[in-house]
């Protein structure tokens, strides 16, 4: 242990006051991000450096990375509540009024919505089934070996380009949500039917990555919308049962990748699996950045790599994969780690603001909708990008994971429909109110 790490203990202390005072254990973005990041990489780092053997300047450079994150953090979400002074009281008020509130359906956009999930459930499947996945599922399922399920991950996790690939991470999940909040609020079968026919392809698609996360992911999600509709407190009982159902599915998930564990090993790897290897991670990205690799400024990004870059872009996830000697793995690190590759500890403060302010303006945007089921099915949806926050980069996580692009798509969605539907009314007010000549079309 160095004397950053106590520190870093001293400054976990202050967040969690943080955490008590200004963001109550609820199901939100906020302090659901705030919690995560605590128990993985707050508590969990302090336990990972307190046993492992590490070279101090690395160590060093990682905690004082994580501290200057939780300073950042916290700045930019009061920075959110300062830039919307408005949507932020309307928010607190929403959620202090949320038992007590109906699910209020105001939206006259049923068939659009309805033809929507219909459409985006026949292609997930058409896709689904094109590829051959059930076949390809079939034959992972049978492999005995880890390393031949990793090998064949590799080879046919992607597939289907990228209007597939991001309608299975995160489109279709949020359809799914609207749908059934919307059929539910307003007890309309066909919009409940259309979209567990929804939930049927979002669940298909992501099992077709092999990955042994992002269906139990979607499973969480659809607890949390469901739980949602009655509170937004997290108690004992709420805990417990999305611990159960965590432990139940992580458990699935590691009987399929690792066959030959026993149940001993089982709970062992996931000990493993959720504090250690995060934090080992992120220790050895500081440790070949920029130890032995130099930092790329911008080039580990694809955007910034496609308009200014050279070549194929070879992510510093797997250039770390490879320099540790294992080749074509995927290395996913806490999304400080990317902005470490980057641009050092200037990436690590601007992205942790970054997130900060999103994070926090998209739960004050959600909330300032009312209890709506748009609100509902937003607030289902940023939970995978909460989770691609804690494994992967932040760009990744806003884009691919849902995090701004979703509520940038529903909000542009909204307004178009709005817009077409009050021209429908006007139109027909004209033509057909009494006393009024038809205006020509």
């Amino acid at each position: 242990m160095l004397p950053l790490d106590y520190v870093h203990a001293v400054c976990l202390a202050g967040v969690a006051v943080y955490i008590w005072q200004r963001e109550p254990p609820r199901l939100l973005l906020t302090p659901l991000m705030l919690i995560s990041f605590f128990v993985l990489y707050g508590a969990g780092n302090i336990i990972y450096f307190a046993g492992a053997d590490t070279v101090p300047e690395v160590h060093r450079a990682v905690t004082l990375s994580l501290i200057l994150m939780w300073f950042c953090i916290v700045i930019g979400m009061e920075f959110a509540r300062a830039c919307m002074p408005v949507r932020t009281a309307r928010a607190a008020q929403v959620i202090r009024d949320w038992k007590a509130t109906r699910v209020a359906d105001r939206s006259h956009a049923d068939q659009l919505l309805a033809a929507l999930g219909i459409i985006v459930a026949l292609f997930i499947l058409g896709m689904f089934l094109y590829l051959g996945k059930p076949s390809q599922l079939h034959n992972f399922f049978s492999f005995d070996l880890t390393q031949d399920k990793t090998r064949y991950r590799a080879d046919f996790s992607g597939g289907g380009g990228y209007v597939y690939q991001i309608l299975v991470a995160s489109v279709a999940a949020f359809v799914s949500f609207l749908l059934l909040a919307r059929g539910i609020a307003a007890r309309k079968r066909h919009l409940v039917a259309i979209g567990l026919l929804v939930c049927i392809a979002v669940l298909a698609g992501k099992l077709g990555t092999f990955q042994k996360i992002p269906w139990l992911i979607y499973i969480l999600q659809l607890m949390i919308v469901f739980q949602a509709t009655r509170s937004l407190d997290v108690g004992i009982r709420r805990i417990v049962l999305l611990s159960i159902v965590v432990l139940a599915g992580a458990i699935v998930a590691v009987r399929i990748a690792i066959p030959n564990l026993d149940p001993a090993g089982i709970f062992e790897f996931l000990g493993y699996r959720f504090f250690q290897v995060n934090n080992e991670v992120i220790y050895q990205t500081f440790y070949v950045y920029p130890r032995y690799l130099p930092h790329t400024w911008g080039m580990n990004i694809g955007l910034i790599h496609s308009v200014f870059g050279n070549g194929e872009l070879l992510s510093a996830y797997s250039r770390v994969a490879s320099f540790f000697g294992s080749e074509g793995a995927t290395f996913d690190t806490f999304f400080i780690g990317d902005a470490w590759v980057d641009f050092s500890y200037g990436g690590v403060l601007v992205m942790s603001l970054v997130v900060g302010f999103v994070v926090k303006g998209i739960d004050v945007f959600v909330m300032s909708l009312g209890k709506t089921p748009l609100c509902l099915a937003l607030l289902g949806s940023g939970m995978y990008g909460l989770f691609e926050l804690q494994v992967t980069s932040a760009f990744t996580a806003a884009l691919t994971g849902g995090l701004v692009f979703i509520p940038l798509l529903a909000s542009g969605s909204a307004g178009l429909v709005n817009d077409l539907y009050r021209g429908m009314r006007e139109r027909g007010n004209r033509e057909g109110g009494p006393g009024q000549a038809s205006s020509p079309s």
